[in-house]
């Protein structure tokens, strides 16, 4: 049995550490991504041993170095990817590594120098990441005990820079700064008020992580909403904005909605509409609300019920950009789930607990990392989308109302516009489910049956399973959907509790039996008016029909 580890308050554990450690821990590891891949990676300081462990998925090998027993016992027999060495980092013979990682550990050193002199026998990349003093102990000078006992010195950005600079005379060092607020983004240059400093020592283009735009729709849904934008955010390294729609949603929820909004303006916007315009709709409304800057790498839409797994959003970036650069034309791309229809469903294992679903997610990971299969569907709980692609198709046809079959709808859009669709094999994104139905008491069999017909009346088809073999859309239909569009409803008429437009929507069991209920409380006479009105609609105007002439009307 695996030991626990305990937590220190010092030492980050993932799941067991509070939120802010955990967040600008991950920030870091998962920024340094691309710099893993076929490399010897060594982690000095590894503790409990999560980053090396996913460095390893990636890297050629990987060790990490910890002066705690407990600690490499621990990640020995927590993780089977990577080597875990106990030993004195400021001892440690790095001249094997292409890359040193060491996140929060040079404050901790009684000789921080020594720690660097050691660092110099690396010839590859080293990268170190240190608290900022301003920000970690405001007042102190750089002789004075930091207010965290645990550390035993505290630099500033600029003596930071000094300390490395003077140690690598010759080699090219650059600073990053981290900043305080969340997502703890990692930026180029020295900070004076960052949260922490980071070095890189050696040549290397930095990584570049694309800027993401998310509509989000959500009906009083603020937990799992919340939820949601925490997870994605907190394991991606990039910049990611989330459009937020209210869909009608009530005044308790739009009062936390409108605070989530004024707390993070840097990364929640929010777009209030007065009902629910379905996720369709609301979805159109958030990514016209980001199209309006023009400027993400990116754009996408996420269910307001979704975790995602530590790797899950950095997969699918990764996944776009090297299809493209093959020439694919990668138009949408999705992760993979648990509760989904279609191809994108995979079983992790089971598990209880968030934990134990990232553990779940991690195996998967590291089983299928750099994968990813061209499908004809991509489900609308979490996808990515170029800007070239939303810019020909547009958003989701929104007269699928509440939704059902407009993902389908904007899949065969993508294709027949000459763009492929494809899922991140590696990427697990949790699903807690199709709640919005069970709230609103919207009747799903009823939903799915009357939008299977408004997709088939559409495409023109005979059997809405055929739809991925469509080789090209009918005269009429036009493969872009303006997001400013909304759902028409001509008729609108209650069925189920959700409206629907009895002309373009309504299924046609749906159609007769709100014939037949107005048909109740009327006199038999009323029905000689509705025969001879569908009569003329269906047969030839040649055709003689006749009061009692039974046998021309079955004709």
């Amino acid at each position: 049995m695996t030991p626990n580890l305990p937590w220190t308050g010092e030492r980050m554990i993932p799941h067991a550490s509070d939120i802010a450690t955990e967040l600008f821990h991950w920030q870091r590891y998962l920024y340094f991504h691309p710099w893993y891949r076929n490399t010897n990676v060594i982690d000095a300081a590894s503790g409990e041993g999560y980053g090396t462990n996913f460095a390893s998925i990636y890297a050629a090998s990987a060790t990490g170095v910890d002066i705690s027993i407990e600690a490499t016992e621990y990640s020995s027999k927590r993780y089977n990817g990577p080597q875990y060495v106990t030993g004195d980092v400021c001892e440690f013979d790095y001249s094997a590594a292409d890359l040193v990682t060491s996140f929060e550990t040079i404050e901790h050193l009684p000789d921080p120098s020594a720690f660097l002199k050691a660092l110099q026998s690396c010839t590859g990349k080293i990268v170190i990441s240190t608290p900022n003093r301003k920000t970690h102990s405001p007042g102190n000078s750089l002789s004075d005990k930091p207010l965290n006992p645990h550390h035993t010195i505290e630099w500033t950005p600029n003596e930071f820079a000094e300390l490395v600079r003077n140690h690598f005379p010759d080699r090219q060092v650059r600073f990053l700064s981290q900043e305080g607020r969340w997502p703890g983004l990692i930026r180029e240059g020295l900070d004076d008020d960052a949260m922490y400093c980071i070095a890189v020592i050696g040549d290397g283009e930095l990584p570049q992580w694309p800027r993401l735009g998310l509509a989000i729709p959500t009906k009083d849904n603020f937990a799992q909403l919340q939820e949601t934008i925490l997870g994605i955010s907190r394991y991606y390294p990039g910049e990611v904005e989330f459009a937020v729609v209210s869909n009608g949603s009530n005044q308790e929820t739009l009062e936390l909605l409108r605070q989530l909004a004024a707390q993070s303006p840097h990364m929640v916007r929010l777009v209030e509409l007065d009902r629910n315009h379905g996720y369709g709709v609301g979805a159109n409304k958030g990514l016209d609300n980001l199209w309006q800057d023009a400027w993400f790498d990116y754009f996408g839409v996420v269910n307001d019920d979704v975790i995602p797994s530590v790797a899950c959003t950095i997969e699918m970036v990764n996944t776009f950009g090297e299809l493209a650069k093959q020439g694919l034309n990668p138009g949408i791309i999705g992760p993979m789930s648990n509760k989904v229809n279609g191809r994108q469903q995979v079983d992790v294992g089971a598990f209880s607990n968030l934990a134990e679903m990232m553990i779940r997610a991690e195996k998967f990971h590291r089983e299928n990392y750099d994968s990813a299969s061209q499908v004809s569907q991509v489900r609308g709980l979490y996808f990515l989308m170029s800007p070239a692609c939303l810019s020909d198709i547009g958003g989701f046809d929104p007269r699928f109302g509440l939704g059902n079959f407009e993902d389908d709808d904007l899949n065969l859009r993508c294709k027949l516009a000459g763009y492929t669709l494809w899922l991140a094999d590696a990427a697990f994104l949790y699903h807690h489910g199709s709640q919005t139905f069970q709230k609103l008491g919207i009747d799903y069999a009823s939903n799915i049956e009357r939008n299977q017909q408004v997709f088939a009346w559409k495409w023109d088809l005979s059997d809405t399973s055929d739809w991925p073999f469509l080789q090209e859309a009918p005269e009429e239909v036009d493969l872009f959907v303006p997001l400013c569009s909304e759902q028409s409803l001509e008729f609108k008429v209650d069925v189920h509790g959700e409206p629907v437009d009895l002309i373009n929507q309504a299924s046609d069991m749906e159609f007769v039996a709100w014939v037949h209920q107005r048909l109740l409380a009327r006199h038999r006479n009323v029905r000689r008016e509705i025969v001879r009105v569908i009569m003329d609609a269906v047969i030839p105007t040649t055709t003689a029909v006749t009061q009692g002439s039974e046998s021309e009307v079955a004709a």
